[in-house]
């Protein structure tokens, strides 16, 4: 699949709370503002790493697993830890420009 790009300018007040709301959600900049334009509105990670260590865990198995049923449960997993922490439901335009508007 080919990959784009998209540039935009922003204030140094406004990259700074861009890196900050990234660093909380444990996303990059590119990550946390390609959900955002598209709908979606990450949470921020309880601190602590203990999703991390889960993470981690279970990359370990999939990348360890035995048969292709236990990879398919692992996939299954995985996919469900990250649509629960990375891909949270979708807002309306309307909802993201009142939450920027601190409505």
């Amino acid at each position: 699949m080919k990959q784009n790009q998209v540039n935009f300018t922003v204030t140094a007040a406004e990259k700074k709370q861009i890196e900050k709301l990234a660093e909380a959600c444990g996303l990059s900049q590119g990550e946390y503002l390609r959900q955002r334009a598209l709908g979606y509105s990450p949470r921020a990670f309880p601190p602590g790493d203990g999703y991390w260590r889960l993470h981690s865990d279970l990359l370990w198995l999939m990348n360890h697993a035995l048969s292709p049923e236990y990879k398919a449960r692992y996939d299954a997993a995985f996919q469900k830890l990250r649509e629960t922490y990375f891909l949270q439901e979708k807002q309306t335009p309307e909802e993201i420009r009142a939450e920027l508007a601190g409505g």
